[in-house]
């Protein structure tokens, strides 16, 4: 997954929120130790009902950035696509910060104008997939316990990266009921930028030979990483080793196939970050294993961030239909759960 171009898509384009919003009225927000996690916090959403209500344990994409972050103009932007306030009246909706990492803040720029948000030691130290599969699930045994959760539906569902953690937080939390996965490979990401190349090529966007260079200098990195799978002192790709090797370990197919409670896998026919070639991939094996447990769905014209691109007259006009993806997700778990 290409971890730098899903941050800088949220940098600029994700929604935008207005001062004193649901980002500082709607959330209870709980502080967890773990000997192995360390200190992490969860965010979910008030109720004043004493009724059981269903849980959605949302986790967000790639990146540093906390979950709400404010530019230098003061306005506040999220890594979290769903409409949280819109499922709020009905789900407990819950978020897990990245380690180290603050509910909200503000975002730093460097002396060129580029907006980041600097690696604490934690966060550097920790994030893996096993640190975001574990504390999810730590997530989910904690709030079972602090609030009247239906046992029917806990639904974990991710975006992006996000997408590559859900089905391990099923394999390791037996209470999940329903997973759903939007835009996240099934197979070993790293293979994603070997695709990238040879794709290049057959766009006639680089020559063979380029291509070929670019998959033979990627066999080398790719050595280093598997050589020190536990560093956190080198990096490629803007991420550690630990980062790269942990999200490896398992390819999410792998997890998936684990399971036999229901999955959606949701993908976007043009999207240029996640290829769908894998995720095509995803629902043949569980075709050939007989596995009747996974729903694929594809947006054709829709790119990672579930835009619709279509040209007219030339230009190429972007419709977002995040929100409808969201509702079709909500609509699927409700018909599984009937049936």
């Amino acid at each position: 997954m290409k971890a730098y171009i899903t941050f800088t898509f949220f940098v600029l384009c994700s929604i935008l929120l207005q001062a004193q919003s649901y980002r500082d009225t709607l959330f209870q927000h709980h502080t967890l130790s773990h000997p192995k996690l360390k200190t992490f916090e969860i965010h979910v959403t008030k109720s004043s009902s004493a009724q059981k209500r269903p849980l959605i344990l949302y986790l967000d994409g790639s990146g540093t950035y906390p979950i709400f972050y404010q530019n230098k103009a003061g306005r506040y932007s999220t890594s979290v696509p769903l409409d949280v306030r819109r499922y709020s009246k009905e789900y407990y909706v819950a978020l897990i910060s990245k380690p180290g990492t603050p509910f909200k803040d503000s975002l730093r720029y460097t002396t060129s104008g580029r907006a980041y948000y600097p690696e604490s030691e934690l966060y550097k130290t920790l994030y893996s997939l096993d640190w975001r599969a574990e504390a999810a699930s730590e997530a989910i045994d904690y709030l079972l316990k602090k609030l009247p959760i239906d046992p029917d539906k806990i639904i974990v569902m991710g975006y992006s990266e996000g997408a590559q953690v859900a089905p391990k937080v099923a394999v390791l939390n037996k209470k999940v009921t329903h997973v759903v996965s939007l835009v996240g490979n099934a197979l070993n990401h790293l293979f994603d930028f070997i695709l990238e190349a040879r794709l290049k090529a057959e766009r006639q966007q680089i020559s063979p030979e380029e291509s070929q260079a670019i998959v033979d200098s990627l066999y080398r990195e790719y050595g280093k990483i598997y050589q020190n799978p536990q560093a956190i002192d080198q990096s490629w790709y803007g991420a550690t080793y630990l980062k790269w090797s942990s999200f490896s370990k398992t390819t999410p197919l792998e997890n998936m196939l684990k399971l036999d409670i229901p999955i959606l896998y949701v993908a976007g026919g043009k999207d240029n970050n996640q290829t769908i070639l894998g995720m095509d991939y995803a629902k043949l094996e569980f075709l050939r294993q007989g596995k009747n447990n996974l729903t694929y769905k594809v947006y054709p014209r829709c790119n990672h961030f579930f835009q619709e691109e279509n040209n007219v007259d030339g230009n190429i006009k972007r419709v977002d239909r995040i929100d409808e993806v969201h509702q079709f997700a909500i609509e699927w778990i409700n018909g599984v759960s009937k049936n």
